[in-house]
């Protein structure tokens, strides 16, 4: 609890778990994925936690006022918005089930305000010093939550995977590719498939 209690101090603003409260009917809808009732009773929570494996997406999203998608002043919400034009539910159909349920999920880069995304991207391809920074500050995030351990890293989109590749693939971190959930391809079932290939060829 104390380690989970300083993970959560330190980036519980910018990270979460792959955790979500279950659509009631049709798991590819947006129904409670937003919801963030998993995440009340930590005890219970930390019971789920698993850390095999750790999605990196490459930025925080937009907040979107925090009315239709997350907030930053609740923890854990990142990765679980409900926003329309959202698609957190994608990855929410492909994750819950599977040996990655109760991974954490966090940013490579963090508190970014750039305009675009390829603004960005192009920042820190230009930027090394900048972008080891960043390639910093989550070690030591992966390391409060593993230990000395090195977990496999599933990298959401080819940007993310790319700069780990770059960054800790030397330092003996796994890292695999996974589209990004925010895409419009691949398709749901397909998006779920392509995670299942990747946990099963780790075992």
């Amino acid at each position: 609890m104390e380690k989970y209690q300083l993970l959560k101090e330190k980036f519980g603003s910018l990270a979460s778990w792959a955790l979500w409260d279950k659509a009631s009917g049709n798991p590819k809808s947006r129904e409670n994925v937003g919801s963030m009732e998993w995440a009340s009773d930590e005890a219970a929570l930390i019971k789920k936690i698993k850390t095999k494996f750790v999605f990196v997406a490459f930025n925080g999203s937009s907040q979107h006022n925090g009315k239709n998608g997350h907030e930053q002043k609740i923890s854990w919400s990142n990765f679980h918005s409900g926003y329309k034009y959202g698609r957190d539910h994608k990855l929410r159909y492909a994750v819950l089930g599977s040996a990655a349920e109760g991974a954490y999920i966090t940013d490579l880069i963090k508190n970014d305000k750039s305009k675009t995304a390829k603004e960005r991207v192009n920042k820190y391809k230009e930027n090394r010093a900048l972008l080891e920074k960043h390639i910093d500050t989550l070690k030591r995030e992966i390391e409060l939550l593993c230990g000395k351990k090195k977990p496999c890293l599933i990298a959401l989109g080819r940007d993310t995977e790319n700069f780990l590749r770059q960054s800790l693939e030397k330092e003996g971190y796994k890292i695999f590719f996974l589209s990004h959930y925010s895409a419009t391809t691949p398709k749901f079932d397909e998006y779920r498939e392509q995670l299942k290939e990747i946990l099963d060829s780790v075992g």
